[in-house]
């Protein structure tokens, strides 16, 4: 059964493909001008949550090439989709703030109320078939030297890393540049006693001097992907980098790699993971220096 919207109301049911893509688009609309119209995108305000719940179900639906080239390609989506990630992104952001603050005022164990989280499941997918990709990629189950795994963004509620981390026994360095983010993971981690196992610098990913590590992951909502990525480049001499994006219809939520622009940048792609359609949004994609 498909799952579609005319805008207000989401249904099920059979209808013309072409219908479908309309009615998408149509809906695409008014999240968009909702989201840039509400001042406050914090989970305290409903309309905005349940718009972008209902944005999430669109995109974990089925469709064709042909769908997808239909609903990107159009012009309200191509104006608009930047500035509708960016609200997307912040009303993001303001979840993850707010369920890593209320964890940590919890008395009991906050490993214990963080695997309550919602999203604590589709982590573990994620974070499970990316450590699942790099073992294959690598050929070991784990690092030899154990050397740290560096993670570019790691927002307020670091769950990539932390699970990076409880999933390999391996140090990481979250880089996070927004000091509200990096104040809330700092107390997060604290609390969870992972301190010293999951560490966090105030720092923008294309700043970070990357000589001492090649495992490197880049969380989707990172934005200067291209500047990370060159800093890497510039400073590591044999990276494997982690770097999520999205496909298909994800791209209306999540920036999406250039993947042709890759190759010309000397980097090669070396594997990628398919997001669970049940759970997960992003893909990564896994990249080495074209030279190596």
């Amino acid at each position: 059964m498909d799952v579609y919207s005319n805008g207000s109301v989401v249904h099920t049911g059979r209808l013309p493909r072409m219908q479908l893509v309309e009615d998408f688009i149509a809906f695409i609309q008014e999240a968009n001008e909702l989201l840039q119209k509400e001042i406050d995108l914090s989970p305290v305000n409903q309309l905005v949550t349940s718009t972008i719940g209902r944005l999430f179900l669109q995109l974990r639906s089925r469709y064709s090439p042909e769908e997808i080239h239909a609903v990107l390609s159009n012009e309200y989506i191509q104006l608009n989709r930047r500035s509708l990630q960016d609200k997307l992104s912040e009303a993001e952001f303001l979840v993850e703030l707010c369920d890593s603050r209320q964890v940590c005022q919890y008395p009991d164990s906050v490993l214990d109320n963080v695997e309550q989280l919602p999203n604590w499941n589709t982590y573990v997918a994620l974070v499970g078939e990316e450590l699942a990709t790099l073992h294959r990629i690598t050929g070991q189950t784990r690092l030899i030297d154990n050397s740290p795994y560096v993670f570019v963004g790691s927002g307020p509620l670091p769950l990539s890393p932390i699970l990076l981390h409880l999933l390999s026994d391996v140090k990481v360095i979250c880089l996070e540049m927004n000091p509200v983010a990096y104040d809330a993971s700092c107390s997060l981690l604290k609390r969870m006693g992972l301190e010293d196992k999951v560490m966090v610098v105030n720092m923008n990913g294309s700043d970070f001097d990357y000589s001492t590590y090649d495992r490197i992951f880049v969380a989707s909502l990172v934005r200067n992907k291209q500047a990370v990525l060159e800093q890497i480049s510039r400073t590591s001499k044999d990276p494997l980098v982690a770097v999520r994006t999205a496909e298909g219809m994800r791209q209306i939520m999540y920036e999406a790699i250039d993947e042709s622009q890759l190759n010309k940048q000397g980097w090669r792609i070396q594997g990628r993971t398919c997001p669970d359609e049940k759970l997960v949004i992003n893909s990564t994609l896994f990249l080495n220096r074209s030279w190596n």
